[in-house]
């Protein structure tokens, strides 16, 4: 096989990262580790491996994305694996990924999500296709929060089945979810201001209210339980915590009070009419809940006029 170079950001000291390596070190050529602030006797221990070579990084560093392109150009092998610290290589996807080497440039992941000790299955969280895999000049990653990579070449996708899924060992608690959340909105909100970008609360509150509708109605999160239900509403709640960095940055900036009211009741109805509107549609409302859904319409309607 092709020389190969794992490349993960390890920060602190996270749980699964021995895990991480036993599922890529037998077919690795080297492993590139970016640290920043990891514990000591972690860091001691994964610097006795051989193959692994250390890369300090700065505290200031928000993200792995901001340093995949350079720790990347360190790589000694013609293809790239990414992996995070709290993810697992699937062993089913090895002989797929050594026969399609010769054909393909970039190779994209189904990613199977555990989140608060759950598989997530639905939501938009499966298969949650991820570029892991690729020729080392068949992509550039772009040095922004979310980057969308720039390829070359030719793509291979595997197919959305549990055994060639790379396992990700997402947000464990509520406490992980918020402080990523709220380093990355942060991170968001300066990005917009240093752009000179406006961030209406009309726009936030459109696109906030299409995440929930889309990912616990359109992508079914509801068949997640109070998973999908707590997702939803969390990954809508993150748009409006970009907001109100953006607003910070701004300087607080005022709204006039006709137009926040007037956002605040479109948001309220739009959402009210979706979700009417998406019971109808996947059938889950029981006939006496359309009678009282029919009647609701009819008064809000008559409020509205």
């Amino acid at each position: 096989m092709t020389d190969i170079t794992v490349i993960i950001v390890v920060k602190g000291n996270p749980p699964h990262l021995s895990e991480t390596l036993s599922s890529v070190e037998h077919f690795a050529t080297d492993i590139i580790m970016g640290t920043v602030d990891m514990d000591p006797l972690l860091l001691e221990k994964v610097s006795a491996n051989k193959k692994i070579r250390i890369v300090p990084l700065a505290s200031s560093v928000p993200y792995a994305d901001m340093v995949k392109e350079d720790l990347k150009k360190m790589a000694r092998g013609n293809y790239i694996l990414y992996m995070d610290p709290d993810e697992i290589f699937p062993k089913n996807a090895l002989p797929i990924l050594r026969k399609k080497m010769s054909e393909a440039d970039y190779f994209f992941f189904p990613r199977k999500n555990i989140i608060f000790g759950k598989w997530i299955e639905h939501s938009r969280w499966w298969p949650d296709y991820q570029l892991k895999f690729f020729k080392k000049n068949s992509v550039v990653w772009p040095k922004q929060i979310h980057p969308i990579p720039i390829t070359q070449g030719v793509k291979f996708t595997f197919s959305p089945e549990e055994e060639f899924a790379i396992l990700h060992y997402n947000y464990e608690s509520l406490d992980e979810y918020f402080e990523k959340a709220f380093r990355y909105a942060k991170s968001e909100a300066k990005q917009l201001v240093q752009e000179d970008k406006t961030l209406t609360l009309g726009a936030t509150s459109k696109k906030a209210l299409s995440e929930f509708i889309s990912r616990f109605f359109a992508f079914e999160g509801y068949k997640d339980g109070v998973h999908g239900l707590i997702l939803s509403i969390l990954q809508m709640f993150y748009y409006f915590l970009i907001y109100m960095y953006y607003w910070e940055e701004k300087k607080h900036p005022k709204i006039d009070k006709e137009e926040l009211l007037a956002e605040t009741r479109k948001f309220y109805i739009t959402g009210m009419k979706e979700t009417d509107y998406w019971l109808k549609d996947k059938k889950l409302l029981s006939p006496l809940d359309k009678v009282k859904t029919k009647i609701l319409h009819i008064v809000i309607k008559i409020l509205c006029i």
